[in-house]
């Protein structure tokens, strides 16, 4: 008795590898619908970034002993009571350390 299986009658389709992932493809076109969504959304999200990027400010590390005053946003030392700009920092909430659980 032969353990091997007869050949195919109807031959197989060779199925392309889809040019974005490089992955076998089953779809009509060749291109998986996620990679042709990702592929339709780079320049969007790509434009989102940047617009994203351009409107928020550096963030500024802050260490336990330093703390932002409200008016001013800048950057103060916690044993100082009023600010240059001229507002009363002993009025403000101590913020936490970053990292602690309040």
């Amino acid at each position: 008795m032969s353990s091997r299986k007869p050949p195919p009658l109807i031959p197989r389709r060779r199925h392309e590898p889809c040019p974005v992932c490089g992955e076998i493809s089953y779809s009509h076109t060749g291109v998986h619908p996620q990679c042709s969504v990702r592929q339709a959304d780079a320049k969007r999200l790509e434009r989102l970034k940047r617009e994203r990027k351009a409107k928020t400010p550096p963030a500024v590390a802050i260490s336990p002993w330093q703390r932002l005053c409200p008016k001013c946003k800048a950057v103060q030392h916690v044993r100082k009571k009023t600010c240059e700009c001229g507002y009363n920092l002993s009025l403000a909430r101590p913020q936490p350390p970053a990292g602690t659980i309040t």
